[in-house]
């Protein structure tokens, strides 16, 4: 699979391949703001370069969207390979990706969010005790931090 880097200088031309699926509409508008505006605090967001949803969207977890003491850790927003994409070692890929650039950067380690049971909208957990995360600590609602 060949990969595109997102940057604030491509991000107009790409497809961001998340939820949202029209790039016309105004969620496609606030997410593309939003990531511009997370480049510059160190987010790294790199996706398949076939249309489809097959992406990870990383950032240095001192500047994650969620409170989180994590320090020297980058944050794992969003891993996600669907449809025809999965089961072809992607999201090993992407993760393999995520790792090699925090290790380029001093970074202690990666997180990521996930529950005890896959979710449609968190990592799965299956995957992630398969490439050695833990948890480290879980919330009341069963929301799990990963490391």
């Amino acid at each position: 699979m060949d990969y595109v880097y997102v940057t604030k200088e491509n991000i107009e031309q790409e497809h961001i391949c998340c939820a949202i699926s029209s790039n016309s509409d105004v969620q496609v508008r606030s997410k593309k703001d939003w990531l511009t505006d997370r480049f510059e605090d160190g987010l790294v967001f790199i996706k398949s370069s076939v249309r489809g949803k097959c992406f990870i969207e990383y950032i240095p977890a001192k500047n994650a969207w969620i409170p989180l003491d994590a320090k020297n850790f980058m944050y794992i927003d969003c891993l996600w390979v669907s449809g025809s994409l999965k089961g072809h070692g992607y999201s090993s890929e992407l993760l393999n990706m995520c790792i090699e650039d925090s290790k380029k950067k001093g970074m202690d380690g990666i997180c990521i969010l996930s529950t005890k049971k896959k979710t449609s909208y968190l990592a799965d957990p299956k995957f992630l005790a398969y490439k050695g995360f833990k948890v480290c600590d879980e919330a009341n609602n069963g929301i799990q931090l990963w490391y």
